[in-house]
């Protein structure tokens, strides 16, 4: 049975086995994608969390654009052409 996605303000993170559930994906992809800077993640001691509001924005159809602004991951950001990173 696939998980549905908590509402953010009543659950504000997801561990990596509850975002695999959701997404239909195995556990192994989700720590891969986190590693990758493609899902962003807080880590807090051994655990490693999801934003729940990032992940709704994400795969709901009327996702609020304001809730992706400033999100990403610094990993997944890429300098503007000819700029290093400071």
């Amino acid at each position: 049975m696939t998980k549905l996605l908590p509402d953010p303000k009543s659950q504000p993170t997801l561990s990596v086995d509850e975002v695999a559930e959701i997404l239909g994906l195995d556990r192994k992809t989700v720590y891969a994608s986190v590693r990758s800077g493609e899902l962003p993640s807080l880590r807090v001691g051994r655990r490693i969390l999801v934003p729940t509001r990032w992940l709704a924005a994400r795969i709901a159809p009327d996702a609020d654009e304001a809730a992706l602004t400033g999100s990403r991951s610094p990993r997944s950001q890429h300098p503007a052409q000819g700029q290093l990173p400071l």
